[in-house]
C-alpha cells in the first residue's frame, strides 16, 4: 500500500534516510535534521524572539507571528515518533496530510530525548502549518485516524509510552477551545523544546 502511495513521488522518498539531511548538533542531546534543499519559508515571519510568557490567558504560539490576520484559516501541528522509521513516517503523514489540508509550511526536524518517560529511545518532532477548510472537530477526528494509520495503538500501554506518531494540535485558526479531551492552543507547547526549538526554524 505504502509504494502504491509513493509512486511518482521520489523527491519525498529522497528525504527519507539520514544521509539526505543536514545533521546540526544543539545543546546536549538535541540534534536538528534539515532536509537537503529544504524550502525556504517566506510564509511567515516571526514578530520577535519566543520569549518567557506571563501573560493571564493562555498563551498562544499565534502570538509570535506578524501579520495574524493572515493566519485565521491555519493549523499548526506538532508531529512526533520514536517508533520505527520515524523520518519515514513523517513524509508518509505529509502525503496523507495533502488530501485533505494544503501544507504550507514545515521545520526541521528535531531529535531529543523522551521526556517523562525516559528509558526509551528518541523522539523526533516537527511542526507543520496547515491550510485547512475543516472545523476543529472534523481536524481533530482526521488527526485520530492518521495516528492509526501509523500503527499507533488506540489505547496506549502508559503515560508517554513509545508511540509510531504523535500528532498535537498546537493552535488552531487562532482560536481558544477547551474540552476535557481537547484544549487549543497546547497547554504545554511553550514549555517543551520539542516545540520552541522546531518552532524557531521557520525563522
Amino acid at each position: 500500500m505504502e509504494q502504491e502511495f509513493l509512486e511518482n513521488k521520489p523527491h519525498l522518498i529522497s528525504y527519507f534516510g539520514n544521509k539526505s539531511y543536514k545533521i546540526i548538533p544543539l545543546k546536549k542531546d538535541f540534534l536538528l535534521y534539515i532536509p537537503k534543499h529544504f524550502p525556504k519559508n517566506n510564509t511567515f515571519s516571526l514578530a520577535r524572539k519566543i520569549p518567557k510568557f506571563r501573560f493571564i490567558r493562555q498563551p498562544s504560539p499565534y502570538d509570535l507571528f506578524k501579520n495574524k490576520q493572515k493566519l485565521q484559516s491555519y493549523a499548526l501541528l506538532g508531529i512526533g515518533s520514536n517508533q520505527g522509521d520515524s523520518l519515514a513516517i513523517f513524509w508518509k503523514l505529509f502525503l496523507r496530510l495533502k488530501k485533505k489540508n494544503a501544507i504550507i509550511a514545515y521545520s526541521p526536524f528535531l531529535k531529543n530525548p523522551a521526556f517523562g518517560y525516559t528509558k526509551q529511545a528518541d523522539f523526533f518532532n516537527g511542526i507543520i502549518w496547515i491550510k485547512t477548510k475543516l472545523c476543529y472537530a472534523d481536524f481533530f477526528s482526521f488527526c485520530f485516524y492518521l495516528e492509526r494509520i501509523f500503527g499507533r495503538k488506540r489505547k496506549r500501554e502508559f503515560k508517554n509510552a513509545p508511540r509510531t506518531l504523535d500528532l498535537d494540535i498546537l493552535g488552531f485558526k487562532n482560536k481558544t477551545i477547551c474540552f476535557k479531551h481537547l484544549c487549543i492552543p497546547h497547554k504545554e507547547w511553550a514549555n517543551r523544546p520539542s516545540v520552541t526549538i522546531p518552532l524557531k526554524g521557520f525563522l
